[in-house]
């Protein structure tokens, strides 16, 4: 099995190999794990109370206890919505203190770097959000675009497949042959920025700019494609 490296996401070496070493072998209790990672107890004791106190795992019976692995997908969400309230926070923080400096472009090359930006960036809005997605983006974002409607933003949604939400109207768009490269990601947040990209199965390809040219260039591509 392959290493699993927590430590990115503020869980010490030890709690990452601990995590992997409860994943291949299942619930255990602190002397098996111990022994399957080669640790002394005292340490694997420590990682697996760490790994409890993170939601990575959880205790079970009392003696002696037994430790199960949070499943994968619910500790990639614990850890997406942690960090995604953290970056939330500094945008917050940055935006507060800095000065205008000059537009930059950010390239955006996973799906989950796509929809991070897009959360983050929806969580933050004002005025106005344009966004056309796949359909498997809207339930991820679900939560960001209906605080967003609460608040006043006016939201103009298009999805590429099927969705819907039940606080905001979502019009199906059908791209035709050679009009985009795979699957259209476009996303505008008021003014502040927006995201022309493409999704091809895993893998997405796009930029993410404040400028005005972007912006401008967004804005004409998403109505294209929008019918508009």
């Amino acid at each position: 099995m392959p290493a699993v490296d927590l430590t990115p996401f503020g869980f010490t070496p030890t709690e990452s190999v601990v995590y992997s070493v409860l994943l291949q072998a299942g619930p255990g209790t602190g002397y098996a794990v111990a022994r399957s990672a080669g640790l002394a107890r005292a340490n694997a004791y420590a990682a697996l109370e760490g790994l409890v106190q993170k939601g990575a795992a959880r205790v079970e019976g009392q003696r002696p206890k037994r430790y199960r692995p949070e499943a994968p997908g619910a500790l990639i969400a614990r850890i997406t919505s942690s960090h995604g309230q953290e970056v939330e926070r500094l945008s917050a923080a940055l935006e507060a203190v800095a000065v205008p400096g000059t537009s930059t472009l950010v390239e955006v090359e996973t799906p989950r770097a796509a929809l991070q930006l897009i959360g983050n960036q929806v969580a933050r809005a004002q005025r106005r959000v344009e966004l056309l997605a796949p359909a498997d983006a809207f339930p991820l974002l679900a939560p960001q675009l209906r605080r967003a409607s609460a608040s006043g933003v006016e939201l103009e949604l298009g999805v590429v497949g099927d969705a819907s939400l039940d606080f905001a109207p979502i019009t199906a768009v059908s791209v035709p042959d050679g009009a985009w490269p795979a699957t259209p990601l476009i996303a505008l947040v008021d003014d502040r920025g927006a995201l022309i990209a493409s999704r091809d199965g895993a893998r997405v390809t796009g930029l993410w700019s404040a400028s005005p040219l972007h912006l401008a260039a967004a804005r004409l591509a998403f109505l294209h494609l929008m019918g508009r």
